[in-house]
């Protein structure tokens, strides 16, 4: 069965209940430069690509967005966003002086990877893509 409508990745978003202290850890531990929407609900940077069926300029999102009910975290239920870094080794010592706990960093055939997670719990996979070398 051919699938005619085949799915890609148009956005993450991390919905938070004080979102202002996590734009600034955000910023400050990744170096991500937000944009917020005018009422201040939401932040978001745009990710510009090419898609590889059309060959055209796409756009995939990241945000962090206002929630309006309380979250709540149950066992099994996790996500974790991959962000591709430049200088894992840089970018660690960083997370560290900061007090970040990092997991690793190991070494695969497709980069260099370490884990951590922002104040809110939310996983994070560091990911430097050493083929690219």
């Amino acid at each position: 069965m051919e699938n005619s409508f085949l799915a890609h990745l148009g956005g993450a978003f991390i919905y938070s209940e004080n979102p202002e202290p996590l734009v600034g850890w955000y910023a400050k531990m990744l170096g991500i430069n937000w944009e917020s929407v005018p009422d201040g609900s939401a932040w978001y940077i745009s990710l510009s690509y090419n898609d590889i069926h059309s060959g055209k300029k796409a756009y995939a999102g990241l945000s962090i967005i206002r929630s309006k009910k309380k979250i709540v975290r149950s066992e099994g239920k996790h996500f974790m966003i991959n962000y591709r870094i430049k200088d894992l080794e840089k970018l660690v010592a960083h997370l560290h002086s900061n007090n970040v706990e990092v997991k690793g960093i190991d070494d695969y055939p497709e980069g260099k990877f370490a884990w951590c997670k922002d104040p809110e719990g939310n996983e994070l996979e560091l990911w430097e893509d050493t083929t690219l070398n």
